[in-house]
């Protein structure tokens, strides 16, 4: 089982970044080496923040084919398309109820957000499930421990892909209004992914969160419940930077399949 961190930023998307894409190159080189490295797992777990809001419940998409495009940056001709894992979906929603009281609902409609199509533009998935997030943090890590116990229980190679962007807040002009906690919340993050300390995440202090004006934390929290003790194998940051005053992170965590091991 792997596991990843991706922002997604519309700009990363050739049509709609264009020329201004070349400002976050290193994104885009560490997104490219992170999709040759997860090799090619027969499903992707997404949980993006933009997803649809269920209220105080997650929510696992269930039609069978899920797509979604970039008209709302407009650039319609940015469309993207996957198989859902239907049965992989199925069976979180069968063991939610009974696993710590997870509230879990199914979610019938088929367009997905740019929080999910971003990275999997740079990937090549067989099938995905997509999640949403709620409020809370802590709670993620339930969550992320019911998908590792599905995987395991399908006998799924399953690539967990926590989709966000750190603080949005680190320079004047960027969308949240300057705050310095950005920054310091930001290399506190960093820090903490670089040597697989997910747990760490839900200590983060609260005034440190409200200055970061982030929206991946609770992606990460999810993660972290599905690697277990997996994340401290191997843990890799391909990338960081914030050129235009949003944080964004590229990592991976897990063993890595046998053939790039080999490599």
């Amino acid at each position: 089982m792997q596991g990843c961190i991706c922002p997604h930023p519309p700009l990363l998307i050739p049509e709609v970044g264009g020329t201004a894409r070349n400002k976050i190159a290193s994104t885009v080189s560490a997104m490219e080496r992170l999709a040759a490295s997860v090799g090619s797992p027969e499903t992707i777990v997404v949980i993006s923040p933009h997803a649809d809001d269920f209220g105080s419940s997650h929510a696992v998409k269930t039609a069978p084919r899920l797509h979604g495009d970039f008209g709302r940056f407009r650039c319609p001709e940015a469309s993207f398309s996957y198989d859902n894992d239907v049965q992989f979906a199925e069976l979180l929603l069968a063991l939610a109820g009974d696993y710590r009281k997870l509230s879990l609902v199914p979610d019938d409609g088929d367009v997905l957000d740019w929080g999910v199509l971003v990275p999997l533009s740079f990937m090549n998935p067989d099938r995905i499930v997509s999640l949403s997030v709620v409020g809370p943090y802590a709670e993620h890590r339930t969550l992320g421990q019911l998908v590792r116990r599905c995987a395991e229980e399908l006998g799924r190679d399953t690539l967990f892909l926590a989709s966000g962007d750190l603080s949005h807040a680190l320079v004047h002009g960027a969308p949240a209004p300057y705050d310095p906690r950005g920054k310091l919340f930001d290399d506190e993050i960093v820090s903490l992914l670089s040597v697989g300390d997910f747990p760490a995440l839900t200590r983060i202090e609260p005034v440190l969160l409200d200055g970061a004006a982030e929206c991946g934390l609770r992606s990460f929290v999810a993660l972290g419940g599905f690697l277990g003790d997996d994340a401290l194998i191997e843990p890799e940051i391909l990338s960081y930077e914030g050129p235009f005053g949003v944080g964004y992170l590229v990592a991976r965590f897990g063993p890595r399949p046998a053939a790039d091991a080999e490599a």
